[in-house]
Order: structure tokens, then C-alpha cells, then sequence
């Protein structure tokens, strides 16, 4: 009976599996990223049913699926938009996966190159991918985060080649130090610095890096963020990783631009009083026709007249150009890179040319242990003119040309500089230009290894050793035949610089789910650090040989030689453990204490800690059966919370006093107190706390995301560096520990992705919002303003101030002395007294900043451009200042008709001046010396950049075996709108060569901005 039964139902069976063998076929195929690269791990199944398959190491697929109609293949992975494909009649697919820019699983790098669920911080971090680090084409990496990040501030130095730029994040936290965040490149910390630029423009030194060589920048914002890095995060963090080789594929790239460049634009030049100065006498007023200044008689009708400074600059061109290699198997990667920058100045003779070499190389030795290293070798050249109030300064020069003096001619016949008044003592600068070069050059090694081993049952053990070393020249000239004063013969400073920061970076980390709820992450670390500055200044007197600017060439008795050693060692331990409850509920520890050898042995050890929290409120409700979220509604929750605190030592060498040999004739030669600078044994490092509170919030199936932090800190116990103490202390300058700073703000990310997916046309907005207010709360003793000497402006009329009780990037300046009742107190000579004071309501940072990005897109066709939103910011018009002091601002041609007047205010005995001055007197010695009329607001509205860009279709590039290829065209600074009566309201003449307050808002003598426009070509194969 049983035999029966089990005969039919065989018989059944095997009918059956037949026809569902019948109904199957084969389909196939390859699925890549969005370079066309392939993607090993992808899951790849029928919808509804359990029919499936992953892509092999080289992308391809194989599955069989019912033979019927409707069936629809499911392509997913983490990190890429899932795809559902309906088969059809097809058997072949090539599939493009492309990167899910809405996941809410999305990983961010952290401290150390650590990546972790943005979810699970407590803290703000914004990351920023390659393309968007290259719109725009900014050569430089600082730059191209202008108006892309919220609550981060960055100012340009101007149009120069190889100008600087600098960053800050939520304000500033030092009143003397440096403000900067830490720049970290693949988990290793790089140099930042900027070299002086009061003589010529010196660029920052994240600038060597080719942005082309860039995968993603995250941003980790304040201390919170930073808390792992230590001492030299307190101001933050810019975490840089950058390209590996991709497994599977060996892809070639090429990437160039042609740019042309303008100035922005040149101050508007009076053109009617020429060459001339006043005189007012026993016999009366007079013209002095042999001067530098424009208060002149008019230029009687047909004379020509020039207008300098505009017809100074000139069109520049640039010239960029990479090709990379990226490729590997499953064991190992490479990726290989050479990158070419040529650019010209606006001004001629000057240049940047800057070439790189990058390769990164990984290897799995097997299944637990991964090697890899990398080296970045880049060489710079900079060729520049003078600047600010430098002697020989170009546009100082520059002004010292009336409107009816031909600037070009300026050689005799016997070749030497020709002057166009008696005791002319400054040189023409088309003169300076072909004869008192400015050059630096810069060989610069960034060196990774690292190792990372697997072992035990969720513990990882990693090691990098890191070095930055670079070395620097730099040759500044006057050329012989010069007429600066004491400059006949020529002059010549130099100095040589090595560079060599060396960092060890072991961590031990440990993740494990305890439960099927609750899980662990932890890891413990040590931090090393050394550096060494070595720098040999040479200075030399008079050239004996005319033309050869050699140091050399200079008698022995004319040279003088200073050399620095600078060393810095810090030592880190650190710790973080991190607990996360349903993958929704995180809550994170951190502490690190470092030793520092810039502090006094007993302050050496500094401990800080943090502790954060986030909750994903979404998940956690809908884990408790209360689902919030809708598709027409809210998508996503998340509030976080974070208290840290961060140390900063003391800069290297303030803890004892210089000594140097006393020339003084009457005083022993032998080495003593220089009685300059005297040291302080007793420092101790500073804190900055901080706390933030904030949510990330997404909308409409995540296509509205707002992301919003409120944040407070409060930098106490600071290092001022080079304080004036009064002459009974026994010297000129002390450091010493005092005051404290607060920096209160809010910032928002708003993005919006106006269509769906599927639409051929796509819109996608950013809207990036940072407020923020730093104000100092204290100074030590009787100080009511901390300022640095470096930037001062024209005439000495202004410099930046950090302002007790005002803004941290404050003003102090002269103006004219007021008696009670707000009458001008005028001296003997007819001229108002100056006073100088502090200008509480002046504030040379943003209010508040709005970056506006908007991408578009319909099938091959793509536009992008940044509207960049700064208000209520103030700048210092030293620029304008100087002008009026030598009669060519437009302000001067109000002059009275006999070019005499008084003005109106008493002497100090109350009697109203009666004291008659000439026009020239009255600007020169009075308007332009009055730092209060060249205060202004700042603010504009700029659109940054716009790019057009066209894909060519694959049809065409397939027919030559290219993978990709794009033609674009960008315009930069196209407009701006702005109330500034400067050329440019975005102006810090002096970069970020000064520290602390720095030059922020400071329009002093410096080279415009540019405007320009880029065609470029990217291919890739």
C-alpha cells in the first residue's frame, strides 16, 4: 500500500520540478559604482521571494528567476540607493549603483580616521564630499569650504599667488594664540602654519594639498567633537581623507582647467589735482610742486593723467592639471597621482606653481592583519611683490605717483632709476618688479605607515607613524640702485627653514554586542609627538657685485646670521567607551590627558574629559510600538547633547627669559637679559569648556533634513603671548596666563532635494546658516584691550584688539580728542589732538553667515553655484585712509577755494580755534590720521561660483573605451552686493600669519580679490 502511494506521488513530484525547471532562466550581469568601478558584495534577489545572490569580487552576477512576466531584481548595499530593475525579456543588466546621500545609517570619519554611525555622536559633524570640495576650483583646500559648512568662518588674504586663507570654526577661543582647528590628514595630524606676511603673502600650508587628491573632509566642530585630539583641537578639527585604489578595476583620470583671471576691481582715483604739496608761510600759501603728493594745483585740460593703480594689474592666466590611477585586487590597492598648478599673478612677475606626487598603497596579508602606507611629495614656488606697509610695498609705492606723472618712465639714460621729484626715497614699482625679486620655495614630505590587526574576538589593534617635514626658503631683495633709504646698495634677507613634526598614533579598540539590544565600543590610545623648527635667518647689507642677489655677494662684515631651534614634545593617553541601546540610544565617554614640554614641569600633565548622548527618537518609539515617522510627514529624529572640555599649552619658549649680547659700549659684551622679553616659569595651561545641544531632523522620505546646533563655550585661563607690561615690570613684553573668552552661537543645515529620484530633472538645495557671538569677558590686571603689533595699519591710525567686554576681533585706533560738551580740542598748529582708544562696538567677524549651494541637473546636463550670505561684519579702510593721505581718494577733491580752512572746535583753554591749515593739512593730518571715518560695515552677498557642466553620453565614449568625460565652465565671484565702499568688503590683508585677534576685516594695502572663469576637461578610462 505505502509502495502505492509513494509511486504516484513521485511521479508528481518530478512532473512538477520539471515545469518549474521549464519556467526558470538564467540572468546575468555586472553591477559598478558611479565611476564605473565594479562593486564585489551586492545583494541581488527577486523581489518577494528568498531567490537571491551577491556579486563576486569583480561585480558580476548569475541567478536564475522564474521565467514569467512582472519579475522585478532588488540590487542593494550599504551606503548606495537600492535599485529594483523589472527583467523583462532581458538576460544581461549592467547596473550603476549610486551613492545614498539620504541614508540614515550614514558613517562619518572621526578623531583618528575612526569611522562611526552619525547617529551615534553626540556632537555636530559635517562632511563634505570630493565634489564638493572642487566646485568652485579653489586651489586651495581652505577656500573651497567657503559658504559649505555651517558655523565656519573663513577669510580670504586677497588675489595674490599663493595668498593664504584662513578658518575658523565657532569663533575663536585664543586672544593671542592660534585660532585654527587641527588639520588631520588619513589620521595624522599635518602643519597648518603661515609664515609672516606684513612683507609679502605667505600661503598656509594645508594649501599643499591637491584637492584633487581629496575622497571626503568631515568637519568636527569645537571641542566636543575634537575631544580626542587634545591639545591642539580646542578649536576644532578638519579630518581629510584621501583617495585609495578601488579593488577590481584599474581606472586612469584626468582632470585640467584653464582659468583667466582679474582684480575685482581698484579704488576710484580722483583725476583732477596733480603732483604737488602745500604751503602755508609768513607770505602766504604756495605750491611745492617737487613732492610724492596729489594736492596740487588742477592738471590743466590736455594733460594726460594715468590712473596706477588700475593699470598696475593685469590679466592672469592658470594652468591645472591631474591624472590618477586607481586600481587593485582583493588583496591589495593602489592609488597613484601627479598634479601640475601653474598660475600667473594679476600683477606681473608674480607667480605660484605648485606640483604634487601622491601614492597610497594597502594590503591585506591575510584575514586578520591589513598594511598600508602612502607619501604625498609636493614642491611650491611662489614669486611675489611687496605688500602693506612694507618698504618698497607695491601699492605703497604705487600711491606715491600723482595722476600726471608717467609711471613707466623710470629709468635714466645710464640705467639707473629715474626720480621725478628731488629726494625721491622710494622706489618706482614696475623698478621693484624687474629688480628686487621676492621668492619662496618649499620641498614638503608627508609620510603614513600604518598597520591594523584583528585578534581575540572583537579587538583591533592599529598603529600609524606619521611625518610632516618639509623645508622651506625664502629670498627677499632690494636691488642695487634702489632709492629707499640706506638701500642704495642693495639688501638682501633670507632665511632657511626645516620642518619636521614626527607623530606616533597606537590604538587598541574593542566592539562587541553584549545582547541583542546592547553593545559596547571602546578603545584606549597613545599619542606622540615631536617637533622640530629649524630656521637660519641671514641678512645682508649692500651688494658688491651689482645684480648678483646673492647673500654671497655681500662683504662679511655686512651680513648678519640669527639661528632658532624650536622643539615641542607632547605625549597623549586617551580613552573612549561608547554604549548603544537598539542601535537609537548612544551614550559616549571620552578622556585624554597629555603631557607637554612647552609648560613647567609641575603643569606638564593635564587631564579633560567628555560625555556625550544622542537618541534616534524615531527608532526608539517605533521600536515601542508608537511609529511617528510618515511618509508624508517626519522620516527621521535624532537629539543629541555634549559636555567636553579641551586643554592648549603654551607656545615653544616662553618659559624662560632670551639672552643676547648686550652692544651697547658702555655695557659688558657678554650674553644677558636682552630686557625685551622675559620669560614666565609659572605658566599653566589653558581649558576651554563646551557644551552643545542639538537634533537632526528629516522629512518627506528623508528629501527635507534639518540639522541644528546650539552651542556655548567659554576658553578660560588663557596664554597671552607678547604682552606690553609697563616699563617698572622691566621689560617691554611678558606671557602670561589670564582672561577668558565666550563663544555663544547656533548653526543650521537645511537641505531640501525638490524631486524625486526617479525625475530626469533633479534640484537639490543647501542651506548652511552660522551665528555666532566671541566676546572677552576678562583680561588680567588693569587690560582693557590685547592687540598685536603685526596689524597695524597705514600711519599706525588702527590695529585688530581683542576689547574687554566687546568682541574678541575688536578695533583700537586714534581719533580726535573731545571735550565735555563734544567740541573737537584743537593744538597750536590748528589740528585736532588724537587720543588713542578702544572701539567697543566694532566687531570684525560675521554676525551671522548663510551659504546657499544649489545643484541642478536634467539627464547629462549640470548646474551648481553658491550664493555666500556674510552680515554684520566691520572692516577697517586703511586702504582708503592712505589714499586720502596722499590726495588721490575722490574724498580730497573737496578742497575749499583757496585751498585754506579752520576747523571747527576750542583749544584746550576753551577759546575756539582760530588757527588757519591747508587742505593737505586737514587730510593728511586729521581725516586720514581719524580711524572712526574709515570704520565700515562689511557685510555683502557674493555669489561665489557658477558651473555648467555637460556629461558626454556613454554611446559617444564607448566607441574610444572611456568610462566617463565632462566638459565645464565656472565663473567666480561673479557679483557682490555691498554697502563697503572698498573694492572688496571680504579683505584680511595680513592673512593667517597673525594669530589671536589676526587681521580679519583689516583693508590695508593689499592685492584685490579676483574674479575669473575656468573651461575644464575630466575624463576617466
Amino acid at each position: 500500500m505505502k509502495g502505492q502511494f509513494k509511486k504516484p506521488f513521485l511521479l508528481l513530484f518530478l512532473l512538477f520540478s520539471i515545469q518549474i525547471w521549464a519556467q526558470d532562466k538564467e540572468i546575468s550581469g555586472t553591477v559598478v559604482d558611479e565611476d564605473q568601478i565594479p562593486l564585489p558584495g551586492v545583494n541581488v534577489r527577486v523581489k518577494d521571494s528568498n531567490m537571491g545572490t551577491v556579486t563576486d569580487f569583480d561585480g558580476n552576477f548569475s541567478l536564475s528567476i522564474p521565467d514569467t512576466d512582472g519579475v522585478v531584481i532588488v540590487f542593494s548595499s550599504i551606503g548606495f540607493t537600492t535599485q529594483e530593475i523589472a527583467v523583462g525579456n532581458k538576460t544581461s543588466f549592467t547596473i550603476s549603483m549610486e551613492v545614498d546621500t539620504e541614508s540614515l545609517n550614514e558613517v562619518v570619519v572621526t578623531s583618528f580616521g575612526i569611522e562611526r554611525q552619525k547617529k551615534a555622536l553626540g556632537y555636530a559633524v559635517q562632511e563634505i564630499s570630493s565634489d564638493e570640495v572642487l566646485e568652485g576650483n579653489k586651489q586651495n583646500v581652505v577656500s573651497g569650504l567657503q559658504g559649505k559648512v555651517s558655523g565656519v568662518t573663513i577669510g580670504n588674504s586677497g588675489g595674490a599667488p599663493g595668498s593664504s586663507s584662513v578658518i575658523l570654526i565657532r569663533g575663536g577661543t585664543s586672544i593671542t594664540g592660534d585660532n585654527q582647528p587641527l588639520f588631520v590628514v588619513d589620521g595624522i595630524p599635518i602643519d597648518n602654519s603661515t609664515g609672516s606676511s606684513l612683507t609679502v603673502a605667505s600661503i598656509n600650508r594645508a594649501a599643499d594639498l591637491n584637492p584633487e587628491d581629496i575622497e571626503s573632509i568631515s568637519v568636527l566642530k569645537g571641542p566636543a567633537a575634537a575631544a580626542l585630539y587634545g591639545i591642539q583641537a580646542a578649536g576644532g578639527a578638519v579630518i581629510i581623507t584621501t583617495k585609495k585604489g578601488k579593488a577590481g578595476s584599474s581606472t586612469i583620470s584626468y582632470s585640467g582647467t584653464f582659468s583667466v583671471d582679474n582684480v575685482l576691481g581698484t579704488p576710484d582715483i580722483q583725476q583732477k589735482y596733480g603732483q604737488g604739496k602745500q604751503n602755508l608761510g609768513p607770505e602766504g600759501f604756495s605750491y611745492i610742486e617737487q613732492s610724492e603728493f596729489s594736492f596740487g594745483s588742477e592738471v590743466s585740460s590736455g594733460t594726460q593723467t594715468y590712473d596706477h593703480i588700475k593699470d598696475f594689474y593685469q590679466t592672469a592666466i592658470t594652468q591645472n592639471h591631474n591624472v590618477s590611477y586607481s586600481g587593485g585586487t582583493e588583496k591589495s590597492t593602489m592609488y597613484l597621482s601627479i598634479g601640475d598648478l601653474s598660475q600667473e599673478g594679476v600683477i606681473d612677475g608674480t607667480s605660484y606653481d605648485k606640483t604634487s606626487f601622491k601614492i597610497n598603497t594597502s594590503s591585506q596579508i591575510n584575514d586578520k592583519l591589513t598594511v598600508g602606507a602612502s607619501a604625498n611629495y609636493i614642491v611650491s614656488e611662489i614669486e611675489s611683490t611687496r605688500q602693506g606697509n612694507a618698504s618698497g610695498s607695491s601699492y605703497g609705492s604705487l600711491l606715491s605717483y600723482p595722476i600726471n606723472i608717467d609711471i613707466h618712465d623710470y629709468y635714466n639714460e645710464d640705467g639707473s632709476q629715474k626720480m621725478f621729484y628731488n629726494d625721491q626715497t622710494f622706489d618706482n614699482p614696475y623698478w621693484s618688479l624687474e629688480n628686487s625679486p621676492n621668492d619662496n620655495k618649499v620641498n614638503r614630505l608627508l609620510g603614513i605607515v600604518n598597520a591594523s590587526y584583528d585578534f581575540l574576538n572583537g579587538f583591533n589593534i592599529s598603529y600609524k607613524l606619521g611625518t610632516d617635514y618639509f623645508r622651506e626658503f625664502s629670498k627677499q631683495v632690494i636691488g642695487t640702485g634702489s632709492l629707499i633709504e640706506n638701500r642704495a646698495e642693495g639688501y638682501i634677507s633670507q632665511f632657511e627653514r626645516e620642518n619636521r613634526r614626527t607623530t606616533s598614533n597606537l590604538i587598541i579598540s574593542y566592539a562587541k554586542d553584549i545582547t541583542d539590544d546592547f553593545s559596547v565600543d571602546a578603545l584606549v590610545g597613545n599619542m606622540v609627538e615631536d617637533l622640530k623648527v629649524h630656521t637660519v635667518y641671514t641678512y645682508g647689507d649692500g651688494f658688491m657685485a651689482p645684480g648678483i642677489y646673492s647673500i654671497g655677494n655681500v662683504s662679511k662684515e655686512n651680513q648678519s646670521i640669527l639661528e632658532i631651534i624650536r622643539r615641542r614634545r607632547a605625549v597623549g593617553v586617551f580613552g573612549e567607551v561608547k554604549f548603544a541601546w537598539k542601535d537609537a540610544l548612544f551614550l559616549n565617554f571620552t578622556g585624554r590627558n597629555d603631557w607637554s614640554s612647552t609648560l613647567p614641569k609641575e603643569d606638564r600633565s593635564f587631564f579633560y574629559p567628555s560625555i556625550g548622548t544622542s537618541a534616534v527618537l524615531t527608532d526608539l518609539l517605533s521600536q515601542g510600538g508608537n511609529d511617528i515617522t510618515s511618509d508624508n510627514g517626519l522620516s527621521y529624529l535624532k537629539l543629541r547633547a555634549t559636555w567636553a572640555q579641551a586643554g592648549k599649552d603654551a607656545p615653544i619658549g616662553k618659559l624662560e627669559s632670551f639672552l643676547g649680547t648686550n652692544i651697547n659700549s658702555l655695557a659688558s659684551s657678554a650674553y644677558t637679559y636682552n630686557g625685551v622679553d622675559i620669560g614666565n616659569p609659572e605658566l599653566e595651561p589653558e581649558f576651554t569648556d563646551s557644551y552643545e545641544i542639538g537634533f537632526d531632523s528629516r522629512f518627506f522620505k528623508n528629501r527635507i533634513g534639518l540639522d541644528m546646533s546650539f552651542y556655548y563655550m567659554k576658553s578660560k585661563n588663557q596664554i597671552l603671548n607678547d604682552i606690553r607690561v609697563p616699563p617698572s615690570a622691566g621689560t617691554f613684553y611678558t606671557t602670561l596666563n589670564g582672561g577668558s573668552i565666550e563663544n555663544k552661537g547656533i548653526e543650521a543645515l537645511l537641505t531640501a532635494k525638490l524631486f524625486s529620484r526617479e525625475s530626469d530633472f533633479q534640484w537639490d538645495m543647501t542651506y548652511n546658516l552660522g551665528v555666532n557671538k566671541s566676546d572677552v569677558k576678562q583680561l588680567p590686571g588693569q587690560l582693557d584691550n590685547v592687540y598685536l603689533s603685526d596689524s597695524w595699519t597705514f600711519s599706525n591710525t588702527a590695529a585688530g584688539a581683542a576689547i574687554l567686554g566687546g568682541s574678541l576681533f575688536g578695533l583700537r585706533g586714534d581719533k580726535p580728542v573731545r571735550n565735555e560738551n563734544g567740541e573737537l580740542v584743537i593744538g597750536a598748529n590748528g589740528i585736532p589732538e588724537f587720543e588713542t582708544v578702544i572701539f567697543e562696538d566694532v566687531n570684525r567677524l560675521p554676525e551671522w553667515t548663510l551659504g546657499i549651494t544649489n545643484n541642478l541637473s536634467y539627464k547629462n546636463f549640470n548646474l551648481s553655484f553658491l550664493l555666500d550670505i556674510v552680515q554684520g561684519q566691520d572692516a577697517y579702510n586703511a586702504t582708503k585712509s592712505a589714499l586720502t593721505y596722499y590726495g588721490l581718494a575722490e574724498n580730497t577733491l573737496n578742497r575749499t577755494g583757496n585751498n585754506l580752512r579752520v576747523i571747527e572746535g576750542v583749544y584746550a583753554d576753551g577759546s575756539p580755534n582760530t588757527t588757519e591749515i591747508t587742505d593737505q593739512q586737514y587730510f593728511q593730518n586729521y581725516y586720514s590720521q581719524n580711524a572712526e571715518n574709515f570704520i565700515e560695515d562689511a557685510s555683502f552677498a557674493r555669489l561665489r561660483y557658477v558651473t555648467l557642466a555637460y556629461d558626454l553620453p556613454t554611446v559617444f565614449l564607448d566607441k574610444f573605451n572611456i568610462v566617463s568625460a565632462q566638459l565645464s565652465v565656472t565663473g567666480r565671484n561673479l557679483f557682490t552686493i555691498t554697502d563697503y565702499s572698498g573694492v572688496d568688503p571680504e579683505v584680511n590683508t595680513y592673512g593667517a600669519g597673525i594669530q589671536g585677534a589676526g587681521s580679519m576685516g583689516i583693508d590695508n594695502l593689499g592685492t584685490p580679490n579676483t574674479r575669473g572663469f575656468d573651461v575644464g576637461l575630466r575624463f576617466k578610462f
